[in-house]
């Protein structure tokens, strides 16, 4: 069972999530040359990470003692984004600027797009990212990574919201319950994305 991370955590769940996230469409897109990437990648999920942890919302899944997944999550109180959120996420971001600044037009781009998909959808929980370590996937670490969340948000009627990138994982989200919401790309050039909801489940009167 996935369990929430710690600050002294945080640096490991970084480093799973950038191993899982090494090949994802987006990234290659934005990060092509791999030397960028490992400078740029490990930043930008500290920022998601960093996030998710002040809402103690950062899920960890273990095998023994070694963290070989992690999801960050964020509640739907976490909207609108404050300032001082902002402001931290940036202080993440700065070290990798030198790195980053020829995709981030091109981000920038997707990232305004991506936001009006997001706000069709009613109050909920937002699933930023999950990932489990390549070697240990298979195992059912990223469903534990869901469920916690998943069962929170049945309790308080709210419904869960995340984007992908890849036709797999939609398949993986649609077994428990996310549902396409939109499929289109976000530039010319970014790769398939879709938006993926799932409501509340309903639950019978005791």
């Amino acid at each position: 069972m996935a369990e929430a991370l710690r600050a002294s955590q945080l640096s490991a769940a970084v480093k799973v999530l950038a191993s899982a996230f090494w090949d994802y469409p987006e990234t290659v897109h934005l990060l092509p040359d791999e030397r960028r990437r490992s400078r740029v990648l490990p930043r930008y999920l500290l920022s998601d990470a960093r996030d998710a942890l002040g809402f103690s919302m950062l899920l960890g899944a273990f095998d023994g003692d070694r963290l070989v997944g992690a999801a960050a999550w964020i509640p739907p109180e976490a909207y609108p984004v404050s300032v001082g959120r902002q402001a931290r996420q940036l202080v993440d971001l700065a070290p990798a600027l030198p790195w980053a600044w020829r995709c981030l037009p091109e981000a920038q781009r997707a990232q305004k797009v991506n936001r009006t998909y997001h706000r069709r959808h009613p109050e909920h929980f937002y699933l930023r990212a999950v990932g489990v370590d390549p070697g240990s996937q298979g195992h059912g670490h990223g469903a534990s990574l869901l469920a916690p969340i998943l069962d929170r948000a049945d309790e308080q009627g709210v419904g869960c919201f995340l984007q992908t990138a890849t036709a797999r994982n939609v398949r993986w989200y649609e077994q428990f319950g996310f549902a396409v919401a939109d499929a289109y790309r976000p530039t010319p050039t970014w790769p398939d994305t879709w938006s993926m909801w799932r409501p509340p489940a309903l639950t019978s009167a005791p």
